[in-house]
């Protein structure tokens, strides 16, 4: 297996496990290939994106994915790594995948002088719940998770096109 960041060669094996993603995630309802693509290429790996991607690889087929960011500031002057996703394509789980990638990314964390590595989980999904209690990762039940989604970031956003802060 080959850990490093997202390369160009690698685009279409990419898209491959963000569309098996799509499907596991939204059934049905999943993404085109051509909407993953451009979303990819526009967004993820766009000019204004602060989100690095970590692949594992097997014989040039991207078989699981990180997407991670630097953030910055974090306690005692060090920085914080926070991963968004963390997917393993369907017929790799439960092979190594993502604690190959869960430990590339913590010597990576401690090269960048983050004091800390941080995600979230579904409190649905017991199983990633006990891979990364595995690793030896705590349940952070000090901080709370918000979130603005649908009408509420909608509504915050009309009110803020009113209210023009700042200006």
């Amino acid at each position: 297996m080959h850990i490093a960041f997202f390369q160009v060669g690698q685009l279409e094996s990419l898209i491959d496990l963000m569309q098996d993603m799509s499907r596991h995630y939204n059934g049905v309802y999943a993404s085109e290939r051509a909407a993953i693509q451009a979303n990819l290429l526009e967004r993820v790996l766009g000019p204004d994106s602060g989100v690095k991607l970590l692949l594992a690889s097997v014989e040039g087929r991207v078989v699981g994915m990180a997407s991670v960011a630097l953030l910055y500031p974090a306690p005692k002057e060090h920085g914080q790594l926070q991963m968004k996703e963390l997917y393993v394509v369907s017929d790799y789980r439960s092979r190594g995948v993502g604690r190959a990638l869960m430990l590339w990314l913590a010597r990576y964390a401690v090269a960048q002088r983050c004091g800390r590595f941080d995600w979230t989980a579904e409190a649905s999904n017991t199983g990633a719940l006990a891979f990364y209690e595995e690793l030896g990762a705590r349940h952070v039940t000090e901080k709370r998770y918000y979130r603005l989604a649908d009408d509420a970031l909608q509504a915050l956003a009309a009110q803020a096109e009113r209210e023009r802060p700042g200006e």
